[in-house]
């Protein structure tokens, strides 16, 4: 009993210097919760901040969940680390089922938001190819035909404006492969912005991609009510400003 208080106690005094540490860089834990209820968090992920932790040791979203919760969280969803948004986290395994079985049925609904290199020039479009994850490389590699080892991908998008070198994209995808946006649209040659894994070319100098999880939304447990979390743009960046000028002039006639 007096172990098990001590423990406690180091992981308070441990969670009470961390969140001393993220004040002064970053904003309180609080400002990047979009919804937390007795089954599931949603955090606003930074660029840069792994969702769980990692080789390197920096801190990590599901971390910084735990802390807020002041209890174990389980990674329901995973962005990667240099892309943004938002991330879903259950609270129990029971939790975490529940979501990745309504994903698996499609009502688990996310949008994202990439912005990519050139111009497309179809305003809708979808995309199907297979994807295989190359552990060795860490890259999805694309084939046009069913091979052993890919899987099949799913990918819808939507243009929402266009600068002289970019594309602002809407993106749904039917499918959750590994790293399955950055490297379709790379394939069919439009780069995620910063992203020079897969050809982008330059990289962001905070090693960002613009790459945005933007929203999430999927049915309580045992309720006909909805859960719908919208991540924060960075509007000090040029083109998230106009994304997000873009998509309150779109979100008005959805």
């Amino acid at each position: 009993m007096r172990q098990r208080a001590k423990t406690l106690l180091m992981v308070a005094k441990k969670s009470f210097q961390i969140t001393k540490k993220l004040n002064k860089k970053h904003p309180p834990i609080s400002k990047i919760v979009r919804h937390n209820d007795h089954h599931f968090i949603i955090m606003d992920k930074a660029p840069g901040i792994p969702v769980q932790p990692d080789q390197t040791g920096d801190m990590s979203l599901l971390q910084l969940a735990e802390i807020y919760c002041k209890r174990r969280v389980h990674a329901v969803t995973r962005l990667d680390r240099p892309a943004s948004g938002l991330n879903l986290f259950g609270k129990t395994p029971d939790d975490v089922t529940y979501a990745r079985e309504l994903a698996a049925k499609g009502k688990l609904e996310k949008k994202y938001i990439a912005i990519v290199e050139g111009v497309v020039e179809k305003k809708k479009a979808s995309i199907s190819n297979f994807l295989f994850h190359n552990t060795k490389s860490k890259k999805a590699e694309i084939s046009e035909e069913e091979k052993e080892g890919f899987k099949q991908a799913d990918l819808d998008y939507e243009v929402l404006a266009v600068t002289d070198n970019y594309s602002i994209l809407k993106i749904h995808i039917g499918t959750g492969r590994f790293h399955q946006i950055r490297a379709q649209m790379a394939h069919i040659g439009h780069a995620i912005k910063g992203d020079v894994k897969y050809g982008a070319r330059r990289a962001n100098k905070d090693r960002s991609i613009h790459l945005l999880c933007y929203s999430m939304k999927f049915k309580v447990k045992a309720s006909s009510k909805q859960i719908k979390s919208v991540a924060t743009l960075n509007l000090e960046d040029a083109l998230w400003s106009l994304t997000n000028e873009k998509l309150h002039g779109k979100e008005s006639k959805d």
